[in-house]
């Protein structure tokens, strides 16, 4: 064999080498692609179980006795709050109003940027009433002591010899709200995400904080000197809460 075929003959091996081994890798990466994708799917059938109970009282936010606070929250003196509308938990058939409709369908236009699959039962029965606050402020002079925070509601066992006001972060939870922007800015906790001028479902998720004793007051931050929000449905449930759809009043046990 003449040095040209023999130097012929080890390009051909490389080559077909080289072929072997992309095949190879392709069947690798298809492999682990499939890997990846049966993972997710069971991460997310995991936390499709875990239980969803309220950890903040008052999830759909019913005003308290004089009908000017909202019951089991706490409001920043700065800030005043002021219910806009209650929504009836009874279906369109059985006497909610149209503008009430029309309301829940905007929020729903808005979300549909999020989660374009995302339906509100506009018109349908719901467990319960919801009611839409709107939270003011046009001073942001926070103290040391009251700091510039918004509203927050309390601990769903506040009211109990054991229990207290902030919630405990020992637990795998959910922070969550349907919050509009109209002036203004805030941030963290429920307005996770919040948008000027657009309803959005705000929402984070938080694994335990493995720190003995820790807690949180579950209030964001005014970011604004002045400013104009709207909220429904805000609180905090243990698990994972990924869709809107998921989002309501939640069971609270006790």
């Amino acid at each position: 064999m003449s040095t040209e075929q023999q130097l012929a003959a080890v390009v051909s091996a490389a080559n077909n080498l080289t072929n072997i081994v992309t095949s190879k890798v392709d069947d690798i990466d298809k492999a682990l692609e499939a890997s990846r994708r049966k993972y997710e799917a069971q991460l997310v059938s995991l936390e499709q179980r875990l239980p969803r109970l309220a950890l903040t009282r008052n999830f759909n936010m019913t005003a308290d006795a004089t009908g000017t606070l909202i019951d089991g929250w706490a409001v920043h003196q700065q800030v005043t709050a002021t219910k806009l509308r209650t929504v009836t938990a009874a279906a369109k058939t059985a006497g909610r109003p149209q503008a009430d409709v029309d309301f829940m369908l905007q929020v729903q236009a808005d979300v549909r940027e999020q989660y374009p699959d995302f339906d509100i039962s506009s018109t349908g029965y719901w467990r319960t009433s919801i009611n839409v606050w709107q939270m003011k402020w046009s001073d942001n002079q926070g103290t040391p002591q009251s700091g510039m925070w918004l509203a927050f509601p309390y601990s769903v066992d506040s009211d109990r010899a054991s229990g207290g006001t902030p919630v405990s972060l020992n637990s795998c939870m959910t922070f969550g709200a349907f919050v509009r922007v109209i002036e203004g800015a805030v941030s963290g906790f429920w307005s996770t995400q919040s948008e000027k001028g657009k309803w959005r479902w705000c929402s984070e998720v938080v694994l335990p904080a493995q720190r003995f004793g820790y807690y949180a007051h579950l209030h964001p931050m005014r970011n604004s000197e002045g400013g104009v929000v709207e909220v429904m449905l805000a609180g905090a449930c243990t698990g994972v809460v990924a869709h809107p759809a998921d989002w309501g009043t939640m069971l609270a046990l006790g």
